[in-house]
């Protein structure tokens, strides 16, 4: 046949070209519990059909039966023929019954994949000599790829001529026009994929949650040992537990460490192209290694050149390569966040991420990058250049164009910088102090009652309490979503599914207290909490799920059990987040709550007839697409509102504009809290956290007020302290993770107290739970966060009310208290030794 029929004239229903024989493969990676290999179809036909819509094509994957063949296989994507009921008077153009799996569709006997540039689709030799196309399994595990294995009947050129029309359709696709004019292989070479040029980012990384859940599950069924009762202080001191609880904590020094394999060199891909917009030779090239935790010179000048190239779209890459033959070191990294950008100008250095991945094992590997300038003028040189192509990758517009360019860049500048000048020194003395109560306070409560950090577990609990407690953790299907800890009675509340558990202090850490099952809406249907604020003394928690109403809390009396009152916020404004009136409404009989919408703020008052919303002093901006995320309130009522844009602003009542108003850094704000007094704001955005300075600095008008109250000049805006984790961290916790990525951040909270100063910062990515000091990082001392590392994914914490060392937890399957002392230093935890 043709195998190019379709770009010399043919309809649209034909096929344009195929491979009569080969058999279908399943490969994945080395450390995927369902096997290596998997054959789906032992005799298949490949074939590429045009869709109905122009330019658009499918690689279909047909099995063929052999004469008396059984109609059965064993697939993990096995195809139940009863589905097809489900489809029988389906209309669609594309008759194949589906299950959307891969990245594409199947039925028993067909698989059917869209021709597009994220298959990374491409032809090679395997090891006994047979032709093979593989293609990305887009909705596999990390390194999941199917392989199309050519029998050796098929001619060579057929297998070329095919690959030729794969180009040509992925041609079309991108441009949106007839490939018949191009004519040559240099025309499509953008599409020919390599895959040991693999650029990987965080996006690329995605996995199957349910089957990580799957394996903790497995683990936890297993026997608890059992632990000494006097061996709290030991634990504590060495960062050990004997646990095997899924959520015990993980020994920085006995857990097993991941080795970081060699950085895999290659000189054989062309350079990428674009335009240069800053070329260099003038510095040395490092690589981190995490068994002696320092930087080891690769390269050095004038061996070695940077580029960053402009590759179009909005979208840039930061390419190093080694001009010494005998180390030809390539890094080409698109420059985003997920680089975890770090300016050291003690060092006059650049420090970042890169993630490649192994083909063979289909793991990811991170490696951290330290670029040494040999001065601080071409250090700054280079920063603007890469700030400026960040910003349009983060904000998708051209540099320059808007009035946040010289802020955006203004605050990563000055991250890393002596920002300790611009604290007073009233301001230093008061860090000190508070550092030192702080200290006090911890070896009184530490004398008085040793919390223990340990997991709370059933075999802590009296007999009385443990088929309450299993109750509440029996569905394996369900996980605990989140967390809010009480003001005025010392509980905590943790959901899970249409359950609440409730958790108090105890000598062992957290008490199981009782559980609150079957919640759902005065119609008796089940509600699964989503948010939840306590409320009057603790004596209600408000919940909401805006799945289930988007405009509609529920009011549990928490004595009872039971949600008491419905309030409809509005009929007509989703109801995005809410919070106290005040920081400390909830330790009164405040009913009133304030509230946000996408785009616009509002009193909630329960005592209203009909809606609860109060319009006199509700604000709506007329822009619609503000994107209204998270709110914070102080002590005294002023707001904080973050955007998932990633712009603040700061409001001191309700139905006014905002006196500051801070741009955004590109990425969205998920989480917002502000010190009691409105000093402080803290927003937490996916890898990192923003500690923002609101008071109002010297030599400006409002001196000494804050942003909250009064206005900033023009151009004096705070710039944000970044608090971030090392690269060299992220590279070791992402390795330790076999490849996958680390999950946002979850909400970060500072200590909180009515008679308590904010000292410390609380939040946690993945299984680990880590803190700032914000004398450390105010003072820009030396190792600012501790952490300390988990078995399971920690989904929400906060700090014990009135306490700043005492830290609350939800992980998937247990609730624990640890004191922060029982963290550690980075280096501690990340030792290979």
């Amino acid at each position: 046949m043709n195998f190019l029929r379709k770009f010399i004239g043919t309809t649209t229903t034909d096929e344009v070209a195929s491979i009569r024989s080969g058999k279908l493969f399943l490969t994945r990676s080395n450390q995927s519990p369902k096997g290596a290999i998997e054959c789906l179809y032992n005799d298949a036909y490949a074939s590429i059909k045009q869709t109905t819509t122009p330019f658009v094509y499918q690689l279909i994957i047909t099995r063929v039966y052999q004469e008396g063949e059984l109609d059965n296989h064993n697939s993990a994507y096995d195809y139940d023929s009863d589905d097809d009921d489900e489809y029988e008077d389906d209309d669609s153009s594309n008759p194949t019954t589906t299950s959307q799996i891969g990245g594409g569709s199947h039925s028993k006997d067909e698989w059917i994949f869209p021709v597009t540039e994220e298959l990374k689709i491409y032809s090679y030799d395997k090891s006994d000599g047979s032709k093979a196309i593989a293609w990305k399994d887009l909705n596999g595990d990390l390194g999941d790829k199917f392989e199309f294995v050519i029998d050796e009947e098929v001619r060579f050129n057929d297998i070329e001529s095919f690959m030729l029309c794969i180009y040509k359709c992925l041609y079309e696709h991108k441009y949106r026009v007839s490939s018949l004019r191009v004519n040559t292989m240099s025309e499509l070479k953008e599409f020919v994929y390599n895959p040991k040029t693999e650029l990987l980012t965080f996006n690329d990384l995605n996995y199957d949650e349910e089957e990580d859940e799957d394996d903790e599950e497995e683990e936890e069924e297993e026997e608890e040992e059992e632990e000494d009762d006097d061996d709290d202080e030991e634990d504590d001191d060495s960062d050990t537990d004997d646990e095997d609880s899924k959520g015990s904590p993980s020994s920085g020094d006995n857990a097993s460490k991941p080795n970081q394999p060699k950085f895999p060199r290659d000189d054989t891909q062309p350079d990428p192209k674009g335009e240069v917009k800053y070329q260099s030779k003038d510095f040395n090239l490092h690589i981190y290694n995490p068994e002696t935790g320092t930087f080891i010179q690769e390269l050095e000048s004038p061996n070695v050149e940077l580029k960053i190239i402009d590759l179009g779209q909005f979208e840039s890459t930061l390419f190093i390569k080694s001009l010494d033959p005998s180390n030809p070191i390539r890094i080409n990294a698109t420059i985003s966040r997920n680089m975890n950008p770090t300016f050291n100008y003690e060092h006059l250095s650049f420090i970042f991420n890169y993630y490649t991945l192994d083909e063979t094992t289909g793991e990811a590997h991170a490696y951290s990058w330290l670029v040494k300038f040999s001065g601080f003028n071409e250090l700054t040189i280079f920063q603007n250049k890469f700030l400026a192509s960040m910003y349009e990758t983060l904000n998708k517009s051209k540099w320059g164009k808007t009035a946040e360019s010289e802020y955006f860049v203004d605050s990563f500048s000055k991250l890393d910088l002596n920002k300790a000048d611009d604290l007073s020194a009233q301001d230093k003395k008061e860090l000190e102090q508070e550092e030192e109560e702080s200290e006090t306070e911890e070896e009184e409560e530490d004398d008085e009652e040793p919390l223990s950090s340990k997991i709370r577990s059933s075999k802590y609990l009296k007999e009385e309490e443990e088929p309450e407690f299993e109750n509440w953790r029996s569905s394996k299907q369900e996980k605990n979503s989140a967390l809010s800890v009480g003001y005025a009675k010392d509980r905590s509340y943790v959901v899970r599914g249409n359950k609440l558990g409730v958790f108090a202090p105890g000598e062992r850490g957290l008490d199981f207290k009782t559980s609150i099952t079957n919640i759902s809406d005065l119609r008796g249907k089940r509600f699964d909490p989503e948010k939840l604020l306590l409320h009057q003394q603790d004596q209600f928690m408000i919940m909401s799920n805006s799945g289930f109403d988007d405009k509609t809390l529920y009011k549990m009396d928490l004595n009872r059990g039971q949600v008491v009152e419905e309030w409809q916020v509005s009929d007509d404004v989703p109801i995005v987040s809410y919070a106290p009136t005040t920081k400390f409404a909830p330790l009164t009989t405040e009913q009133t709550l304030t509230g946000i919408s996408s785009n616009g703020m509002f009193a909630i008052d329960p005592r209203l007839s009909g809606t609860k919303m109060v319009h006199g002093t509700a604000k709506n901006y007329k822009t619609t697409n503000n994107d209204f995320q998270t709110i914070a309130t102080t002590a005294n009522g002023y707001m904080a509102v973050g955007s998932g844009k990633g712009d603040i602003r700061l409001f001191n009542k309700l139905g006014a504009n905002a006196k500051t108003a801070l741009p955004s850094l590109g990425d969205g704000i998920i989480g917002m809290d502000a010190s009691s007094d409105g000093r402080w704001l803290l927003a937490t955005c996916s890898n990192y956290l923003l500690l923002i300075d609101t008071k109002i600095g010297r030599g400006q008008k409002n001196e000494g007020e804050i942003g909250f109250t009064h206005y900033f000049d023009k151009d004096q805006k705070p710039t944000p302290r970044r608090l971030a984790l090392k690269p060299e961290h992220v590279a070791y916790m992402t390795r330790e993770n076999h490849g996958k990525p680390l999950t946002a951040f979850t909400q970060a909270y500072f200590n909180t107290g009515v008679d308590s100063k904010e000292t410390t910062i609380v939040t946690s990515t993945g299984n680990y739970i880590i803190t700032w000091s914000m004398k450390k990082v105010l003072l820009n001392q030396p190792d600012p966060y501790l952490i300390r590392r988990y078995q399971q994914n920690i989904i929400a914490d906060n700090f014990k009310f009135g306490s700043n060392d005492q830290v609350i937890l939800a992980m998937q399957n247990d609730v624990s208290m640890v004191n922060k002392r029982n963290l550690s230093t980075p280096k501690k935890v990340f030792s290979n030794y």
